[in-house]
C-alpha cells in the first residue's frame, strides 16, 4: 500500500462520529472538494468503498486525494452554512458552481445613504443597500429605472449630500427625473418617502402604493391643491399602465420565489421566477455544469445554498421542483438567513403546482437556447481539447492552459502576459501581468524567462494567489522552438514536469504550427486545434501588447508633466481631469490653463514652453 493510502485509511480510522464539514486536499494540500455529512465518519468513508462503481468525475476526486480534513459541528444547519461559506472562499474543482451569476445586473437602492441613489450592480454586497432582481437583460434594468424615477424622482449622481451646502441641480432636475436632494429642493424626510415608495414598487406592492396614493391625490383635492392631485393623479396611471402589462400568478398577492430543474446527462439549469405581490417580476437563469452524477434534489441543494447564501432576497416563500433529501434542514438554514419565516415547498397540485409548471415551461426554453448558443461551441471546444491531449500525448485533460507572450519596447520597459483558459474557456481573474526586471535590453528568450520562472517558482512556494497556486496542464509559448527551450531550461531548474508547446505564426502573423522537441504539428492539417489554439495566441498577444501600451502611457504621462517645476501631484491630477490627455493640456492657450485651480499665468506659460519643447 502507498504511503498516500497509508496515511487516508489512518485518517478514515479516527474520523468523528458527529455531523460537520469535510475537506478533500490533493498532493499540494489544495482543496478540491467541499462536502457536508450528517455524521462524518459513514459519508468519508463511502469514497473510498466499491471506487470501481463510481463515475468518473468520483473516481478522477478519489485518485487526487492525498489528505482529509474534518471540522465538526453541533447540527447539520450549522454544516450546511459552513460548507456553503467554504465553497465561496475556495472555489473546489470538483464541486458544483453556479456558472456566470456574477454577470446578472441588479437595481441597488443605496438606502444607508442619508440620501439614497439608485444604480446598475452586478455584485451583491452585505452593506445595507437593498438590492432587486436579477435581470436577464442589462436594457431591461436601464428601462425599469427610468420608467422607475418618472414615478419616483431618486438621484442616480454620486455626489456626496450631507444636506447642509446646497449644489447646483444637474440636468435630471430640470426633465423631472431627480427631486435634487443636492440643491436643498427636498428635505431629507420626504425624500425618504420617495425611496421607501421606489422600494416597495420594485418588491411588487404596488397595490399598497396605489392606495396610499388615492389617499394623497383625494386629501389635495379636498384641500383645492389641484396642481399637486394632477401629480399625483399622472403617477397612478403610470404606476396602472405598468401593472397591467404585469402577468398575474395568484389574487393572493403572495411572494414567492418558483426555482425549478432542467437537465441533460452533463449539465443543470435552475430558473428562478420571481413572484411579488402575486405578479411575475422577474427571471434568472442559472448554470450548473457537470452535475451528471448528482440526483435531482442535490442539484437543487447545492444551487439553493450558493444562491441564496450570497445575500440576496429571499421571500417568505420558496417553491422548488424536486425535494432535497434533507429539505428541513435547508429550510432551517433559509429561516436563519432571512430572520423570518420560509416554507420551502415542493407542490404536488393546485395553483402552486401550476405556477411550477409554468416555470419549467421557462426553463426548457432557456435549456434549449443554452443548448443551442452554447453547446455547440462547447461540443467544439471538447474536441479540441481531446485532440490537444491526443496530439501531444498529454497525461491528462487538459483542463488549464497558460499562455505567455513577450512585449517590448526597447530598452525603455519590457512585459509580459499570462493568460489562462479553463475547459477551454477564457478565465480573465487569473491573468496576470509581468515587469520585467533583470534586464535592460531586448531579449525575448530571457524575458520569457523571467516571467516564467517567478510565475512557477511562488507555485512550488505554495503562493496565496488563487492563479499562481493552479498548477498549469500545458504551457504555451508565443514563439518557436528557441521559446519553448528558454521555458524548458526554466522547468529544469525548479525541478518541474510541465508540457510546454510553442505557438508559431506564419508569414503573415497568422498562428500556423505547434512545436516542441518532439512534435511539430501544422495546425492546417488538424482544423479541429485551429480555433481554439488561434483564439489562446490572439488573447495572448492582445493581453501583453494591452499591458505594455499603458505602460508607455503611464510613462509619458509622468515624463511630459512631472519635470515641470511647480507641478505636483495634485496640479497635475487637476490638469488630466480637466483636459482628459498631455496632448490636450499640450493645445491648451495659456488662458484655459489658467481656468484650472491653482495655476498661476507664470505656471502656465512655463507648462507651455515645456510641453512644447518636448
Amino acid at each position: 500500500m502507498s504511503d498516500r493510502m497509508e496515511q487516508i485509511h489512518e485518517t478514515l480510522k479516527n474520523l468523528p462520529d458527529s455531523p460537520g464539514v469535510y475537506l478533500m486536499k490533493d498532493k499540494s494540500a489544495r482543496i478540491i472538494y467541499v462536502g457536508k455529512a450528517k455524521v462524518l465518519k459513514n459519508r468519508v468513508r463511502q469514497y473510498f468503498q466499491n471506487t470501481e462503481e463510481r463515475d468518473t468525475k468520483t473516481k478522477t476526486l478519489v485518485s487526487r486525494i492525498h489528505y482529509i480534513e474534518t471540522i465538526v459541528t453541533k447540527t447539520e444547519a450549522e454544516a450546511l452554512i459552513l460548507e456553503n461559506t467554504l465553497i465561496k472562499l475556495h472555489k473546489p474543482k470538483f464541486n458544483i458552481l453556479l456558472k456566470d451569476d456574477k454577470t446578472y445586473p441588479y437595481i441597488r437602492i443605496t438606502i444607508q445613504e442619508k440620501f439614497p441613489k439608485i444604480e446598475i450592480t452586478r455584485i451583491i454586497k452585505k452593506d445595507g443597500a437593498k438590492y432587486f432582481g436579477a435581470y436577464t437583460k442589462p436594457s431591461d434594468v436601464r428601462k425599469s429605472i427610468e420608467v422607475l424615477r418618472r414615478i419616483f424622482p431618486i438621484r442616480t449622481c454620486k455626489r456626496r449630500i450631507d444636506g447642509n451646502v446646497p449644489q447646483r441641480p444637474c440636468l435630471f432636475y430640470h426633465i423631472g427625473l431627480c427631486s435634487a436632494p443636492c440643491a436643498g429642493k427636498i428635505d431629507s424626510g420626504s425624500y425618504h418617502e420617495i425611496v421607501r415608495g421606489a422600494c416597495r414598487f420594485l418588491e411588487g406592492k404596488q397595490h399598497e402604493i396605489l392606495e396610499d396614493l388615492e389617499r394623497e391625490m383625494q386629501e389635495y383635492a379636498e384641500n383645492m391643491e389641484y396642481e399637486k392631485a394632477a401629480a399625483v393623479r399622472d403617477k397612478l396611471r403610470s404606476i396602472r399602465n405598468i401593472t397591467a402589462k404585469q402577468l398575474v400568478l395568484s389574487t393572493k398577492m403572495e411572494d414567492r420565489d418558483l426555482c425549478v430543474l432542467i437537465r441533460d446527462k452533463v449539465n443543470s439549469m435552475v430558473v428562478v421566477l420571481f413572484v411579488r405581490g402575486g405578479k411575475l417580476m422577474g427571471k434568472n437563469v442559472n448554470l450548473l455544469e457537470n452535475t451528471y452524477d448528482l440526483e435531482d434534489g442535490d442539484v437543487i441543494e447545492a444551487f439553493i445554498t450558493q444562491f441564496y447564501g450570497n445575500g440576496r432576497e429571499i421571500p417568505p416563500e420558496v417553491l422548488i421542483s424536486h425535494a432535497p433529501s434533507n429539505m428541513d434542514i435547508l429550510e432551517q438554514w433559509l429561516r436563519q438567513l432571512r430572520g423570518k419565516s420560509v416554507n420551502l415547498h415542493k407542490p404536488i397540485r393546485g395553483d402552486k403546482k401550476s405556477q411550477i409548471n409554468l416555470a419549467m415551461k421557462n426553463a426548457g426554453e432557456e435549456f434549449e437556447k443554452y443548448r443551442i448558443t452554447y453547446m455547440g461551441d462547447q461540443e467544439n471546444i471538447q474536441r479540441a481539447l481531446e485532440k490537444l491531449q491526443e496530439t501531444l500525448n498529454l497525461h491528462g485533460w487538459p483542463n488549464r492552459i497558460e499562455a505567455y507572450d513577450i512585449s517590448n519596447m526597447g530598452r525603455e520597459e519590457i512585459v509580459a502576459g499570462m493568460v489562462v483558459f479553463l475547459d477551454g474557456r477564457m478565465e480573465k481573474n487569473h491573468y496576470r501581468k509581468f515587469t520585467i526586471k533583470s534586464l535592460t535590453l531586448q531579449n525575448d528568450y530571457a524575458s520569457m524567462q523571467e516571467a516564467l520562472f517567478r510565475r512557477l517558482k511562488r507555485l512550488k512556494e505554495g503562493s496565496e494567489d488563487e492563479s499562481f497556486r493552479e498548477r498549469p496542464d500545458l504551457i504555451l509559448v508565443d514563439g518557436g522552438i528557441g521559446h519553448v527551450h528558454a521555458a524548458t531550461e526554466v522547468l529544469k531548474e525548479l525541478e518541474l514536469e510541465l508540457p510546454v508547446v510553442g505557438m508559431v505564426k506564419d508569414d503573415r502573423h497568422r498562428t500556423s504550427a505547434l512545436i516542441n522537441d518532439n512534435i511539430s504539428i501544422s495546425l492546417k492539417s488538424e482544423p479541429s486545434l485551429m480555433p481554439l489554439i488561434a483564439a489562446i495566441q490572439e488573447e495572448v498577444h492582445r493581453f501583453a501588447i494591452g499591458f505594455h501600451r499603458s505602460k508607455k502611457l503611464k510613462a509619458q504621462r509622468k515624463s511630459a508633466l512631472d519635470e515641470i517645476e511647480g507641478i505636483g501631484p495634485k496640479k497635475k491630477k487637476a490638469l488630466l481631469k480637466a483636459f482628459g490627455s498631455v496632448k490636450k493640456i499640450r493645445e491648451a492657450t495659456v488662458e484655459d490653463l489658467c481656468t484650472v485651480n491653482g495655476i498661476s499665468s507664470q505656471l502656465a506659460q512655463r507648462i507651455k514652453d515645456s510641453l512644447g519643447s518636448q
